[in-house]
Order: C-alpha cells, then structure tokens, then sequence
C-alpha cells in the first residue's frame, strides 16, 4: 500500500519580476541631466533677479553722460555751490541734475551725502530710472533720470 498525501491545490512557485537596476553609464546621464536642468534654472532665476533697464550701458550716450558728470565733479565744467541750509553747499548740478542731449541726468556719489532729489527723499525710486552705475571711480557713481521727463 503506498500512502501518497496530496492536497486540493497544487503548489505553484510564482517567479518574481525582473527588477531593471541602472548602471553606472545611466546614473552619470541623470546626474548630468538633473545638474543641467539646475543650472538652467538658477540662470533663469538670477536673470529675473538683475536689473533690465539700465539703457546707457549698451549705448554710446554712456561715455558723454559719465564724462559729463566727472567734469563737474572735478572742477572743470562751470558748476556753482548753491547754499541749501546755513553751513551747507554743494554742486547745483547734484541738487538740480544737468541737462544734455535733452535730458535731464541726476547723480550721486554713494558712500557720501547726496542732495539730488532720490538722496532729499524727494522722489520714490519707483519713479527713477536708473541709466548708468560707473564704479570705475574711487567712490561708485549712479546717474539716473525721472521717469516721464
């Protein structure tokens, strides 16, 4: 007699799935892609963080402007002291701007007091235009005009 136990179900092994690793080729490919799209986008983001109006820069007006405002600076363009309270003066073209090629150009020296009408408070930096940064000199010159001059 022979005694053979079998149950209702037979046993089945499932296999499992294949599981697809990535190698070394395909992990520097996605290391270079995701690198490249994060300098893309902090490109994107220091782009939108930097001023875009700065007109004079790209033009040749720049060098007329700048050289404008040096030689009233240094004495040799005829700029007279105008008396703003007892004890202080300064140049009337840092308290009123200079005109040239039809427009009017206020500047000021950062580091140090100025008087035109963005450093007296006058005027809102919203309504500036803010046309060159020269700080080739010793101290940083900004020369700007008003908007809707």
């Amino acid at each position: 007699m022979i005694n053979v136990r079998a149950s209702g179900m037979p046993l089945v092994e499932r296999a499992a799935a294949p599981v697809r690793r990535i190698g070394a080729r395909g992990f520097v490919m996605v290391f270079a892609l995701e690198a490249a799209l994060i300098a893309v986008l902090f490109g994107v983001v220091l782009y939108a963080l930097t001023p875009q109006r700065v007109p004079l820069v790209r033009s040749g007006d720049y060098t007329a402007v700048r050289e404008a405002v040096l030689a009233r600076l240094n004495g040799s363009v005829a700029d007279p002291l105008v008396e703003l309270s007892p004890g202080v003066s300064a140049r009337e073209s840092n308290v009123r701007g200079f005109a040239l090629n039809g427009q009017t150009y206020y500047y000021y020296l950062e580091g140090r007091r100025g008087f035109d009408p963005l450093s007296r408070g006058a005027v809102d930096v919203g309504r500036i235009e803010v046309v060159a940064r020269d700080e080739a000199s010793p101290q940083p010159i900004v020369i700007y005009r008003m908007l809707g001059q």
